[in-house]
């Protein structure tokens, strides 16, 4: 029995909208539920344990749907052999990430949220590692590897799908950053997804991301604590 084309095309781009909606409807509902009812303003361990949690059970099943429900081979997502250079180019990577965002936002005079910035900082260092370490490999896998790889099918387009994905992981900040402070998050957004797409390597790029953040919340408060 000879299967239809159109209906097996049909199906598979139902599929690929439904781990879309994994990828990126599903983590940022609370919190966004919680901001638009004006109850989403306040922060907690018991909020940030909670996520660290759900964003993990998220990124295995966004690997489950590749392998299971896709029946594709990760590499379709960007994860590739590790190689000798993908740490320290990644490294590399995030730090002129850092400072070149960093160099725009000073001279766009854009403010970043210090509230936000200030809850981070007071948790328990572990706790801060598991949110470099989460968000290096759970955001990567949802806006770079998976949405940005199965748009750029849909679209036939990869600079359309980079765009988008772009404003899907700025715009899934706005519930703890805030509206006013979202353009800083975009500059870094755009940056880190030229980087997947010159080399469409995920694990570079979770190497990356996780180097920005760790600057950001464990490197440079470590360096002034000692001064």
């Amino acid at each position: 029995m000879r299967t239809d084309p159109a209906l097996s095309h049909c199906k598979a781009a139902w599929i690929t909208a439904a781990g879309l909606c994994v990828a990126l409807v599903i983590p940022v509902l609370p919190a966004l539920v919680g901001w638009l009812l004006n109850r989403g303003t306040g922060f907690s361990t018991n909020r940030v344990g909670w996520g660290l949690v759900v964003h993990w059970l998220i990124f295995a099943t966004i690997l489950a749907w590749v392998v299971l429900i896709e029946h594709r081979d990760l590499a379709s997502i960007g994860i590739r052999p590790i190689r000798w250079w993908t740490a320290p180019l990644g490294l590399f990577a995030g730090t002129v990430i850092l400072a070149v965002s960093g160099i725009l936002i000073e001279l766009l005079h854009l403010s970043s949220d210090t509230r936000f910035a200030g809850y981070l900082l007071s948790l328990p260092w572990p706790t801060r590692l598991m949110l470099v370490v989460t968000a290096g490999v759970f955001e990567e896998t949802a806006y770079r590897g998976y949405a940005l790889e199965r748009l750029a099918s849909l679209l036939e387009s990869k600079w359309l799908a980079g765009g988008i994905t772009v404003l899907c992981f700025a715009s899934a900040h706005i519930p703890t950053v805030g509206l006013e402070h979202i353009l800083p998050v975009l500059i870094v957004s755009i940056f880190v997804t030229l980087l997947y797409l010159w080399r469409r390597d995920l694990v570079l790029n979770m190497v990356a991301h996780a180097t920005v953040d760790a600057i950001s919340i464990l490197i440079v408060p470590a360096i002034g604590g000692f001064r």
